[in-house]
């Protein structure tokens, strides 16, 4: 890809034009057309389904109110979608855990291998059968970039099917990298602002001024000869040159990519620090699209059936014990909403961290251009169903979807339908995905 071009279309998407823009610009092939910013790409990962009845609002369509878990969500009301109605349907081989998460992001069965998992009557597995949707948009957006995509993960630490959700493909897992310090020299050891074309940016912008005083000094060796009429069309052309020279502003290179400050190295492996190392690896994503060094990212919060504890919520019991309480032990349930809720509201610092940094194409900031989904392998614990998977989004992908809306289902439908939107989204065509070939999600553009 030619990197010169590519910002260049970046940058044009500065100019917004109107019925009384500028004509001379459809002559000047220099200028290229008007082109959206760069789309990007966020799923986020955590275990052990949740509480139903406490995640899903009252309401629906537009007219929806938030239970106690999404509650940490409600500033960004407008920018949700929280779907009920998903389901992931995959059949054995693998038990509950192993097909929640192999399937979560691929939509496809198990291969068969010598694994073996918690239910005796489920046959032993190997990886999950498809890419996973992140690879497949990354295959299509990444292009050009640094990287094609990151995956970070929380205390993972399992090596098997349980511990793993990014797939390259059939039987290829991707590893997510739990060191926060290690991302960030793989990030940033020998790279500079430059390197992510903003100084190529730079360069197209003083271009592209240069033309428009050319443009400006031409008027007026002309307004002389030109009848009264013919002026006041001139000086309307002149009015819409201004307004582009005011937009054409030189990007602050520095500001605009910035390196997120790490701080002390801290143990990863203990459950007291998962807050901090989750929001390290976030300050991370944020910082790589700032710098265009990305447009894909994961974050895993530990694993399928994963049991941390949760220090900092006052919680010292393994999540996944828990999440196999009866729903009569109050106290067991309390705990499972704090720690539901308590991941909705990492979701928000994300979104925060999003809306609050500039995207490096000037078009806005980077939330107005990400989407990011969160997804759970269970829809509720106890149970080990994968009905009501949880997912809930944050980011209209560039006005693609209709956001601020809770979407339910009449019936349950394969959640491969909701990985065909995204797909659709970030413009691959698509109809189906996975080992399900049904179509995208009806009523979310």
């Amino acid at each position: 890809m030619n990197t010169t071009n590519t910002n260049r279309r970046r940058l044009l998407s500065k100019l917004v034009t109107t019925g009384a823009s500028l004509p001379f610009l459809s002559y000047m092939p220099s200028l290229g057309a008007q082109e959206s910013p760069q789309k990007r790409f966020i799923m986020m990962f955590s275990p052990n389904g949740t509480i139903p009845d406490e995640h899903f609002p009252s309401g629906s369509g537009s007219n929806f109110q938030f239970k106690r878990i999404l509650q940490p969500l409600s500033d960004f009301k407008n920018d949700l979608l929280i779907f009920k109605g998903l389901r992931n349907p995959i059949g054995q081989p693998g038990d509950g855990h192993q097909r929640g998460m192999g399937g979560l992001w691929t939509a496809s069965k198990l291969t068969e291998g010598s694994t073996t998992g918690g239910d005796s009557s489920a046959r032993g597995v190997d990886w999950a059968s498809n890419v996973s949707v992140d690879q497949a948009v990354a295959q299509h957006i990444s292009e050009g970039l640094r990287f094609r995509s990151l995956e970070y993960g929380v205390v993972t630490k399992r090596h098997d099917v349980w511990g793993r959700m990014i797939y390259a493909g059939r039987n290829r897992p991707i590893e997510p990298e739990e060191d926060p310090y290690r991302a960030f020299d793989r990030l940033y050891d020998g790279f500079t602002p430059g390197d992510a074309g903003a100084l190529e940016q730079a360069k197209e912008i003083n271009r592209l001024k240069s033309v428009l005083d050319v443009v400006t000094q031409d008027f007026s060796r002309v307004r002389p000869y030109l009848s009264a009429e013919d002026k006041v069309k001139l000086e309307r052309h002149a009015d819409s040159v201004r307004d582009i020279e005011t937009a054409l502003q030189v990007p602050d290179v520095d500001a605009v990519c910035e390196t997120p400050n790490m701080g002390d190295r801290i143990n990863l492996n203990r459950d007291a620090n998962i807050p901090a190392l989750g929001r390290l690896f976030m300050d991370l994503m944020v910082s790589a699209f700032a710098c265009n060094q990305t447009a894909v990212a994961s974050l895993q919060y530990s694993h399928a059936f994963g049991s941390p504890r949760y220090p900092h919520l006052n919680i010292n019991d393994g999540h996944h014990p828990m999440s196999h309480k009866a729903d009569s032990d109050t106290e067991t349930r309390d705990k499972l909403i704090r720690i539901n809720e308590w991941y909705a509201g990492e979701l928000a610092y994300l979104a925060q961290k999003l809306k609050d940094t500039p995207d490096p194409s000037g078009g806005g900031n980077l939330l107005d251009n990400t989407f990011v989904i969160w997804g759970n392998e269970l829809g509720k614990g106890n149970t080990h169903t994968r009905n009501d998977l949880p997912f809930v989004s944050v980011g209209s992908c560039q006005g693609h979807f209709r956001t601020g809306r809770y979407i339910t289902q009449s019936r349950q439908v394969n959640h491969s339908r909701l990985m065909v939107s995204i797909l659709n989204a970030f413009g691959v065509q698509a109809n189906g995905f996975g080992d399900y070939d049904e179509g995208a999600l009806a009523d979310l553009t």
